[in-house]
């Protein structure tokens, strides 16, 4: 943006008008000249798209230009003859007059853009808008006129702003990695800025959807949407989060009714959404790395505010650094949970270790006193130093498997074996404890069942993690069932209880490495059982999955590739 200044062919028009003033002809040609370059200099003004506006010592407005009109929403024709006042919010004007009254006395012309100075003006319709500006003062016979170049600021002005906000936002999202005050922090930064309120719904570890509202509102306010996000929601929610979530793009709901409410919102909600009393939501995914994180569901409430383009934009924006925070969030809550889950299977280990071991020194000692002619029980004691040992090696075992699968690297020894053989080996580790507690034990095996290409003690080691894990979970006087029938190129295991179930809620977490449940178990494991049975079982190319319902029992199945005898 430059000040507008005379062209140097008319200041060179003006020498030759002075020069040759006595010859007619010449008086002639210099004002056509004159009259094409004033009508060249006026065109440029015209189309410039900073505003152009001069002024006289009154304040009163000579000159407007379309730029001028087009920033302002006055006409020229309505511009014309009125006094500057009207560009210029009240509080300005004062200053601004005492600003033209020092510069006219002044010696310099102008200010040039390095001496510029921010101002605000007013629109025709009230609204104020940041500008630049830039003045130049030309001396006329009836006092100096003033030009101002005037340049509207107000877009670079809000991607200044956007640009502050989201640096700002990803700052204070980065001043923690704990996973609950990162999620309020990501919903309370969303407030004022992008909504009047916000809900943050985020994709748990396990599956569930987790919710948390912004806390910077009005305590009446705050209170409901905390109200709100305590409920939270499912997958099974009429909610269009649901949709956003899944599909991954911004949906807009620009006008909310009573009507919008009970057709997406729960019923038992309804009445407080209709008191948080929003009139549009923005919902924005969340998702990192192709991976789907959850939504932000923007609220709005004052009914002078409305989702623009700028805005909408300026939230995807948002939502960038925050699905990067909660992925940062994710892995030092599962950094935190491994810790946790090491610290208890350490325990754990360390517990059984313990009774073997304490088996077997009492065993030596009773060995060691004895003299060689007192021989008596000593089959017995060996036999429980025997089945001590067994039992460490059987731990320490499950600890390598379980890394094994972990690394991708679980070997298999393949060869034919069949079910049958398979269920009764696993039946008979369990037959004594079974027995001890009066649960009784069902075993249905299809006669015609094909062979299976598969490792016997890895699959052995399946059903018995999977009956070890029905016994303990089944009350005295229960019952188990195992079977195994043919499928298409499958052969199915099912390995049945009447114990205590499990909640639906936790199904996909219960062969995550040490995960156990906390109560209802006769004796607490290491958490490896199932973890391991799912390892072994895809490694064969089948897959373990589980029915289950608190005090309905659960019911385990998983598939074998199966063979021809022959083949």
């Amino acid at each position: 943006m430059s000040l507008p200044r005379l062209p140097d062919a008319l200041n060179s028009l003006l020498r030759r008008f002075r020069a040759f003033a006595a010859t007619p002809g010449e008086q002639e040609r210099i004002v056509a000249d004159l009259r094409a370059s004033e009508a060249k200099f006026s065109g440029i003004l015209a189309i410039a798209a900073d505003g152009i506006i001069t002024v006289d010592t009154a304040g009163r407005i000579v000159h407007f230009n379309h730029g001028a009109a087009e920033i302002f929403g006055y006409s020229i024709e309505e511009a014309v003859g009125k006094e500057l006042d009207i560009l210029l919010p009240k509080r300005a004007r004062g200053v601004h007059h005492r600003h033209l009254e020092r510069f006219a006395e002044a010696p310099e012309q102008s200010r040039l853009m390095g001496d510029r100075r921010e101002i605000s003006g007013i629109r025709r319709d009230g609204s104020e808008f940041p500008a630049e500006a830039s003045i130049s003062k030309l001396d006329g016979a009836s006092g100096p006129l003033f030009t101002i170049v005037l340049r509207d600021i107000t877009e670079r002005r809000r991607i200044e702003d956007d640009e502050r906000f989201l640096s700002a936002a990803a700052t204070e999202m980065a001043r923690s990695i704990d996973y609950r005050t990162v999620l309020q922090t990501i919903a309370d930064l969303a407030v004022p800025r992008l909504a009047d309120a916000a809900l943050l719904d985020v994709v748990d570890g396990d599956g569930t959807l987790r919710r948390v509202a912004s806390s910077v509102t009005g305590s009446a306010r705050s209170h409901l949407l905390a109200e709100i996000a305590r409920e939270g929601i499912t997958w099974e929610s009429p909610s269009p989060v649901i949709d956003v979530i899944r599909r991954g793009w911004t949906e807009l709901f620009a006008e909310i009714d009573d009507d919008w409410i009970e057709a997406h919102e729960e019923v038992a909600l309804a009445p407080a959404w209709r008191t948080v009393g929003m009139h549009s939501m923005l919902i924005v995914p969340l998702a990192a790395g192709g991976q789907s994180l959850g939504a932000l569901s923007l609220l709005l409430v004052d009914p002078k505010r409305s989702f623009s383009g700028e805005s909408r934009s300026l939230a995807e924006k948002f939502a960038q650094p925050v699905a990067l925070s909660l992925v940062n969030a994710t892995l030092y809550s599962a950094a935190q949970r491994a810790n946790l889950a090491r610290d208890e299977v350490l325990a754990v280990v360390s517990h059984d270790l313990r009774n073997p071991l304490t088996a077997i020194e009492m065993c030596t000692r009773v060995l060691r006193e004895r003299s060689p002619a007192a021989s008596a029980g000593g089959e017995d004691l060996v036999a429980t130093i025997s089945d001590s040992v067994d039992a460490m090696n059987r731990l320490i075992q499950d600890l390598v498997d379980v890394a094994s699968i972990e690394r991708g690297q679980l070997s298999l020894e393949r060869a034919d074996v069949l079910p049958a053989r398979l269920i009764e080996r696993a039946l008979h580790m369990f037959a004594v404890e079974a027995a001890g507690h009066g649960i009784t034990v069902d075993r249905d095996v299809a006669p015609d069942l094909r062979a299976l290409k598969a490792d016997e003690p890895r699959l052995i080691q399946v059903l018995a993690n999977l009956i070890r894990n029905a016994i303990t979970f089944t009350p005295n006087g229960g019952r188990i069932s195992v079977a195994a029938t043919a499928g298409d190129g499958v052969v199915k295991f099912v390995v049945a209880d009447t114990g205590i179930g499990i909640d639906p809620a936790l199904h996909q977490r219960i062969f995550d490495r040490y995960w156990h449940a906390s109560a209802g178990a006769r004796k607490r494991g290491t958490g490896l059982g199932l973890s391991i049975a799912k390892g072994i079982v895809e490694a064969h190319g089948g897959r373990l999955t589980v029915e289950s319902a608190v005090g309905a029992g659960s019911t385990f199945r998983f598939t074998i590739p199966s063979i021809r005898l022959d083949a």
